[in-house]
């Protein structure tokens, strides 16, 4: 079984979705730690989406040879989903440590912690 690494950015398939949920194949965040993904079957994600967003729930994202991003972008934490590794296929990059306390910091709007 594949381990897969905090802040790895993989292409998932999201569908089926319903409603507002984010939909369709795209790059996604994994937000689990590296302990809670060994052997897991399982990984939390949050989808990256086009754009920059000045939303607190949200962290915008410049594009660089590590992420494999190819313009802003964001990370949206209202929309995170737990997925089957199946739902997970290829790698496109590695987000950047610096982005991880923004991150914290928009779960903690997201959860109210």
């Amino acid at each position: 079984m594949t381990s897969y690494r905090q802040l790895e950015i993989h292409w998932i398939d999201l569908n089926p979705t319903r409603g507002a949920e984010t939909q369709k194949k795209r790059p996604c965040v994994i937000l689990q730690d590296d302990v809670v993904n060994q052997g897991s079957r399982t990984v939390i994600v949050a989808p990256i989406l086009p754009g920059y967003k000045d939303w607190p729930f949200v962290v915008s994202l410049k594009p660089s040879k590590a992420n494999g991003l190819d313009k802003n972008r964001h990370v949206n934490l209202k929309q995170l989903r737990a997925v089957d590794v199946s739902r997970i296929s290829g790698k496109q990059g590695m987000l950047e440590r610096r982005y991880l306390a923004h991150i914290k910091a928009a779960l903690a709007i997201v959860f109210d912690l």
